[in-house]
Formats: structure tokens, sequence, C-alpha cells
């Protein structure tokens, strides 16, 4: 009977359902397979939650990361080999192999076991622009990859750094054998959507030149052969005609068609807006002061708006949409209209998930990533509320006043409260904004009735209450409405939000609109172009707000009319932030603000290469040319398409590019506030064989929620044991680099050393203002890694410290042994308590290790290495401060009675070093320390 070997496919994907690769991948490519483990890159689409429902071994990624493919196939591999199988098959959504599969992969696998192969490299078959067509031009036809792979042990793959071209296959994979027995049919090239995706996701990652992009879409060489009906798998052959040859023109105008649907926002936040200019501004600082925007948009609906918010809106060119009730419907209870303008905001909203926010609420850092990292495709999620206690709070949420409206905020008191009080908890229920919600889920269920629903009415044709009447809130009709499709409603702990309560309902209208500023200006001096033609037409000074043209007839005609039209802003409109202007022939008028170059002639077509106009090309922000012939001679850059002219469509493409120019802007304000503030903390772990300890530290320390940059260097001192994969489990979820420095043991014979040296070694190699050092039996009971770092934020010289408990008896260690790394509280109690002045556990800023030059390496002995390091940092005006940061000192076997009797030579070396250098402060003067 011949061996059945198990085959555990490993698959990366990102939005492939809208992409149609899905449902073929999972009809032809499971039959052939045991397993299937996929890492679901970021996607939005719903391709997360229809590969749920194909295998339970989906790993998830909350932002797309495509530069690190590595890394993410690293990831599958650990989990596929958890199922135990003999061998890994590597593909991709795209692609499925040919007929017969299950079959011939069985004697490939036989083959590699016989001859001792580590993998097979197969074919790929390029179907292009058809269904079953081939293209064999320019090397497509040439491409070998090693798809399946031979477990054995220490499969892995040993450098994952990010970056795109690199191998895609183990590093451990020597010798290969070459099949046509299977083959890989790839639909990535198959339509001219895919082929737009590949080409504008390739170029926003810096692919340049023909090899590296345009390959993709140029068919001036196509040669294509029909793939021959056998090889394809029962049911997916489909004739079709011969595709054409493309001129590369022809191919960019279908690229350009698919743009905005490449690069549409994931995620869309909406806001309701009526009366007050204050609270406008209020909320869009705070989203983007708190919200990474990079695939979000952000916009308000001004609902009945006065006047001084829509002119407020549009001069400052915040995306908005407006939305005006019926006269009828105004005279309604006032929740009506509100419920009918978040209704008609998901109508606008490009997101595939819409994220609903009040005017009166304040953010803290990444509660927008933690909505998303509990969505799981059965739920829609709400923030936690902190309120002002204005009106009476609802479920979860926490009564504290830290301001009843914005002037009155007490933004730093709340983020300090919003710390200590979140946590990584996800449960059922809760108050109703910020909500985030699949848009398709909301429209499935009709989103929000049109109001307050009469008590007892049915929820498919709702009774609308008037005020006064015994009813049940749109919010919860939603929810009831969601739960009838599959969808819970549920609260992140670990996002939170204050809410003022009632703040623009209670707030003073804004009557008049806010004077005017100039917030764009369109600079031209009126030459004509090439052809004698007009370039940047007036029609921008009159459909563009808040603008102001500046031409020689107000800079004059003598002179630098860049310099000038640069005296002319500073002087007169000082406040204008965007400069569009036209990209030959007058210089960049102004470098310290954003702008927008113009490109109408195409100097390097004519053969009339200009040095100003390339300097003008590499320093503007963005990039417009007149037409894909222009953007095409120049392909280092990346173009707006806007054809010139002063029609309706190229109006709207103006002013949608500027909002996006805004946008930029407002990001760049708060990244550089940021990054002023940021603080980026680095946790130093050792390890001396202490593998089985130091799972258990990593797995508590993934538990925590970090409101901070941080990075996990794990700092291997012993030998090459299963440190190193223990730390790649983590390596994701902690951001964790590892690092190994026992080569002095790979003699065969284990020299111990104090940790000082991997300390150091530790810190030399981290990023981070804020050192965390950390043995590596150090459980972590609650958020220990925020509470101790807490205190340093404002003080340098403080170290924090922990309530520690230390595991004498190892009856915590067999605990959370028994009970995946859950212990009772008697247990946690009976143990002794850590003397938590040593370093153990503690945190500190990375300065003050700096100034005292880290630990002694001349302590080449046993012990008081600790000592003297606590000792000098006290001496050098730190202080301890403790916190309520909780640890435990897991058990580990003890040298009782080791230093009876005076102690070894080595002990007293470290000993009589130690008093010999009481009083010097700093250590390891005139030599390089910390060495890797």
């Amino acid at each position: 009977m011949k061996k059945k070997y198990r085959i555990t496919c490993i698959c990366q994907i990102y939005n492939e359902l809208c992409k149609d690769n899905l449902e073929r991948f999972v009809k032809y490519v499971l039959p052939a397979i045991d397993n299937l483990v996929v890492y679901d890159d970021g996607s939005t689409d719903g391709s997360y939650e229809y590969m749920l429902k194909q295998t339970p071994h989906v790993l998830r990624g909350t932002k797309n990361d495509f530069v690190n493919e590595r890394s993410h196939k690293q990831l599958m591999l650990q989990e596929a080999l958890k199922l135990n199988p003999d061998f890994i098959l590597w593909l991709d959504a795209d692609e499925v192999l040919t007929a017969n599969a299950a079959e011939k992969l069985q004697e490939l696998c036989a083959k590699c076991e016989e001859d001792q192969y580590d993998a097979v490299n197969m074919h790929e078959i390029n179907i292009w622009r058809s269904h079953s067509w081939q293209r064999l031009d320019s090397l497509y036809d040439k491409g070998w990859f090693c798809r399946l792979w031979r477990v054995v042990p220490g499969i892995c793959f040993k450098d994952t750094k990010p970056g795109l071209h690199q191998p895609l296959f183990p590093s451990t994979i020597r010798n290969v054998m070459w099949t046509l027995d299977v083959q890989v049919l790839h639909y990535g090239f198959s339509s001219q959507q895919r082929l737009a995706y590949k080409y504008l996701v390739y170029k926003s990652h810096g692919q340049r030149g023909y090899d590296m992009l345009d390959r993709l879409i140029s068919e001036e060489k196509l040669v294509v052969a029909k793939v021959p009906r056998e090889l394809f798998p029962e049911g997916l052959w489909l004739d079709d005609d011969e595709p054409k040859s493309m001129t590369f023109l022809e191919s960019l105008t279908y690229v350009e068609e698919y743009r905005a649907e490449v690069f549409k926002p994931r995620f869309s936040i909406v806001c309701l807006v009526y009366k007050s200019v204050a609270w406008l501004k209020f909320v869009y600082e705070q989203v983007f002061k708190y919200t990474d925007m990079s695939d979000k948009e952000f916009f308000f609906v001004a609902n009945d708006a006065n006047p001084a918010v829509l002119s407020y809106l549009r001069d400052n060119y915040i995306p908005h949409y407006v939305f005006e009730n019926t006269p009828e419907q105004q005279k309604e209870w006032y929740v009506n209209n509100v419920y009918r303008a978040y209704n008609f905001a998901v109508s606008k909203a490009q997101g595939d998930f819409v994220i609903f926010i009040n005017s009166d609420m304040a953010f803290t850092p990444g509660w927008m990533d933690s909505l998303w990292r509990a969505y799981n495709g059965e739920n829609c999620v709400t923030s936690r509320l902190v309120e002002s206690g204005k009106l009476r709070s609802g479920q979860y949420g926490v009564e504290r006043d830290f301001g009843r409206d914005y002037s009155s905020y007490q933004e730093k008191e709340f983020q300090e409260f919003a710390r200590d009080l979140a946590e990584p908890k996800l449960l059922d229920g809760g108050l109703f904004m910020p909500l985030l919600i699949r848009k398709k889920h909301f429209e499935q269920v009709g989103g929000y009735p049109e109001g307050q629903v009469l008590l007892g009415s049915d929820f498919d044709h709702p009774v609308i209450a008037k005020r006064g009447e015994a009813c049940i809130s749109g919010d919860t009709v939603l929810m009831l409405k969601l739960k009838t499709i599959g969808i819970k409603h549920q609260t992140a702990f670990d996002s939170l939000a204050y809410h003022f309560q009632w703040g623009e309902l209670d707030s003073s209208e804004t009557l008049a609109a806010v004077p005017g500023k100039m917030k764009v200006a369109v600079c031209n001096d009126f030459l004509t172009g090439s052809m004698g033609e007009e370039v940047l037409r007036n029609f921008h000074l009159e459909s563009l707000p808040a603008s102001v043209s500046i031409d020689r007839h107000i800079v004059g005609a003598e002179g630098d009319y860049a310099t000038k039209a640069r005296n002319y802003i500073r002087g007169h409109c000082p406040e204008v932030e965007v400069i569009l202007q036209h990209a030959t022939y007058v210089n960049t008028v102004d470098e310290s603000r954003y702008t927008i170059g113009f490109l109408q002639d195409n100097l390097r077509a004519m053969g009339k290469p200009n040095n100003q106009h390339e300097e003008n090309l590499r320093r503007a922000n963005k990039l417009v040319a007149n037409s894909i012939q222009t953007a095409q001679s120049y392909p280092e850059y990346d173009f707006e398409i806007i054809p010139t002219g002063a029609d309706q469509e190229a109006k709207q493409k103006w002013h949608r590019l500027l909002m996006s120019a805004f946008k930029e802007l407002m990001i760049a304000k708060f990244k550089d506030k940021k990054e002023v503030k940021r603080h980026k903390v680095s946790i130093i772990i050792t390890t001396f064989q202490r593998t089985h300890l130091l799972r258990w530290g990593l797995y508590s320390l993934s538990l925590q929620t970090m409101p901070f940059e941080f990075e996990t260097i794990v700092v291997n001192d012993g030998l090459p044991d299963e440190t190193e994969e223990i730390c790649n489990e983590f390596k994701e979820k902690l951001n964790l680099k590892y690092i190994f420095t026992g080569q002095r043991n790979l003699n065969g014979k284990s020299i111990w050393r104090v940790p000082g040296f991997a300390i150091n070694i530790g810190v030399k190699q981290s990023s981070g203002d804020i050192l965390v050092m950390c043995c590596a039996e150090m459980l972590h009971v609650n958020q220990t890694i925020d509470r101790l770092t807490k205190p340093i934020l404002d003080n340098p010289k403080l170290m924090g410290i922990p309530i520690g408990k230390d595991d004498r008896t190892g009856a915590l260690l067999e605990c959370i042994n028994k009970n995946n790394g859950i212990f009772d509280l008697p247990t946690f109690n009976n143990c002794v308590d850590l003397t938590t002045t040593m370093p153990f556990l503690i945190a500190l800023h990375r300065s003050q290790f700096m100034e005292i030059g880290g630990y002694d390496e001349d302590f080449i002995g046993i012990a008081y290495d600790d000592r003297d390091f606590m000792d000098r940092l006290l001496k050098n005006g730190c202080q301890y401060c403790q916190t309520d940061a909780m640890t435990v000192h897991l058990y580990h076997p003890r040298a009782d009675g080791y230093y009876e009797g005076g102690g070894p030579p080595e002990w007293d070396y470290n000993k009589n070093l130690f008093f010999s250098r009481i009083g010097q402060i700093v250590r390891n003067e005139g030599r390089e320390w910390g060495k890797l």
C-alpha cells in the first residue's frame, strides 16, 4: 500500500474577493491537499471572512504589509508545522495547479523522499488577459518557482527582512528537483483589472523600469499561445479569443481607469455636524491626531448645516457632503434627522467599513486599530466610552468628568486615565459609538430606522415614535436587526474615547462665517505653452474656494517671477498652504509650502530637456499631467491625469486633488507633533538556557496592550537551543528581534557569564528612549510595561519597579503549565515577595543607562554585577518609583549553599571588584562596550 503524504498548503491573501480569485482557489486547490493555512494581510473586502469558512487556520494581519512577504511566510510555516505535514505547498490566491494535481503531488512527494530532495520547482503558466491563452515572450514562460517543500528538522525562513523580489522559499532548502508533471496556472495577469492592480501597487512601492514594472503591462513584444485544454482541472477550461496586442499607451489608459479602485480608502470615518465650527474643528483635529489615516477617508455630513459650517468646510477643503431634510422632516424629533443623515453618510462612504463618530468625542492612541483588531467577521465593534457625567452613561461606560466642552477638555488627564483603563478584552453589548461596521452588513439590514421606533413595532416596517412616546432607540434597533444576520454587537475595552455628551447640541451656534483666508495660490506667469495654448486657466480661481491667482499682472512684468510671487504670498496671504503652479518655465515658487506641479509641456518628447523643468518635478509634492502621453515621458514620477479644460469633470478632479493635499498636510502636522513627543520602549530580555520560562514570559507580554511604539529584543547568551524558535512565535506580535551572543559556547562547553554583557549588547542594538530590562523567567501579571514606563515619560531620573512575587516552590509554574497560562489568586499570594530593587524587571531612561556606561564589563566572575549597576544609577541621581505593575519570578533551581564559606574564586573576584570601585559611577571608559 502506497504511503499517503500529508500536504499543507500555505497562501497569503489581500482583498482577493474583489479580484474573483478565492472561489477558484478554494474549488481547485482544497481537494489536492490535507490542510490550508492562510495569512490574511489586512483584507477589508470580505476575503478574511470567506476564508474563515474554508479553513480553521487563518492568521490575520490587521494592517496591509505587502513588503513583508517572507516574514508572513515564516508565520504560515510555523502554523503549518503544528499540523504535522510531510510537505508544504506554497501557492498564491490567484493560482491553481494543473489537472490531476492530487495524484501527481503524491508521486512528487514519494520521489522527494526516495531521492532526498528538499523541494520541487514547478513551472508557471501565465494566463494573459484571457481564460485560456498564456504569454510566452519577455520571460513570461520562464518562470519556475520552488513550490513543494519537504518538511525536515529546522525548516524555516532565517532572514525575514522586508522587501520585494526576495526568495520565497525556506532558507534551509538546498537540493531541488524540477518537474513539468504538475504546473501552476497563474491568473494574476488574466484581466485588465488584475494587471492594473499589480502595476499600480508595485509602482507605489517604488518599482521602476521595464524589468521591475513596465513588463507587467507592456505588450509591444506580445506572443501568446493556447494553453492545452488537458492542463486545466475539470470545469476550469473556458475557451475564448486570442488577446490582441495593445500599445503601451493603451495599457496605461486602462491602468488609469482602475486607479481609484486600487487606491480607494478601506475605511470611512463619518461624522455629522450642523451648527458649530468650533466642534467641527475640534473633532477633525482629534481624528487626525490619534488615527493612522493612510488607508482611511474622513468626511463630515453637513446635516441641515448653517452657512458658517458650510463655508468653513468648503474653504478649508475638508471632505464633506451636504444633507438637507425636507421642511416637514425638520419639524420632527431632531433624532430622526440624525439617523437619516447617518444612512446618507453610508451611501457616500467609499470604504468597505464605516466608522461612526460623534462631533463631541475625543480619542486615544490606537482607538481605531483596536476596533479593527477586534473585528472577527461576525461582529460590529464599539469603543468603550468615558463620559462626562452630563447624562447617565450606559453599559460599560465610565462616568468621569474631563471637561463638558472642547474649551475645558483636560486632554492630558484623560489620556493618562485611559491608559490605565484600557485592557485587551472584548465583551458582548455596550454603547453605540464610535462604531466600526462592515458597510455590507449595515446595508443588508437597511441601516438605521428613521428615528426611534415605537415600542412593540415591527423592526422591518417600523412605526417611528414621536417625542414622549415609549420607544426603542434607533441604535438598539440597528443592533437587533444585525443580530438576525449573525452579527454581534461587541465592545473593545482597549479602544477608548471620551464623550462630552450633547456637545454640539448644547453649544452656541456659529452665526457668521469666519472671514475667509486664502488657502491656495494659483501661480502662473501667463506664458503660453509650446502650442500657444493657455496654461492653468483662470477657471481655477473661479472654481477653487479660498484661492488667489498670482500672475505677472499682480507681481509685475520685470524680474524673476517665482521670487516675486513668493514675496507676494508672504506679504499679502501668508496663510496660503498649497501652491498650484506650472511645472515649466518658472522656478518653484516656495519650497516651504506644499506644491502641486502641473505638467503640460512634454519637453522630453520634444527633445528639449530643461534643467529648471526637471528640478520643479523633483521638488513638487504632487504632480499633475494633462495627458497620459505626457506622463509616459516621465516614468520615474507618479502623476494624476487631469486634462486641460474647464469642464465639470476637470473641476471635480482638481478639487479632489486639493482635498487630498490638505489631508496630507493634516497628517504631516500631527506626525511632526507625535515625533517630538513620541516615546519608544525597548524591552531587553536576556536568557541563558531558560526556554521553558521564556515562553511563558513572552506569552504574558503578548497579552498586553502597548500604548506606544515598542520593540522586544531577546538576547540568548547560552546555546543555540529552542530559544530562536520560541522567539519566532512572538515575532510579529511583540516586534521581536532575536540576537545570539553565545558563540563562546559552540565548542561544546557551556561558559556562563554575568547577564550584564548580554544586557549591554541588547541596549546597544535597541532604539528606544525607554528601556525595560527583564529576565527571561519573569511572568507579567498585568499591564506591566505600560505601568512601569509611565513615570519615566515625564521624569527620566525615575526607575519604574513592580510589585514582585518569587515562585520559590514552583507551585505557580506548575499551575500555569497545567492551565495554559492561567493561575489562581491563592497560589500567587502564597509566593514570597521578590526584591524588585534588583533588575529582575525594571524600567529606566536610556540616557541614564548610557551616562553610567552600562554594566561594567570587568565583572567577569560571578555575582555583584547587578548590585554594582543599581548603586551607580542611584549615585547618578536616579530614584526608584514603585508602580502597581505586578510580576512573578517563575521557579527554576537555585544554587543553595553555593556561596557558603566565602564562595568560589569567581565570586570573590567580583566581590573585591565591587568594593574597590564604589564611588566610580562611569565604567567601560576608553573601550567599546556592548559589542556584538
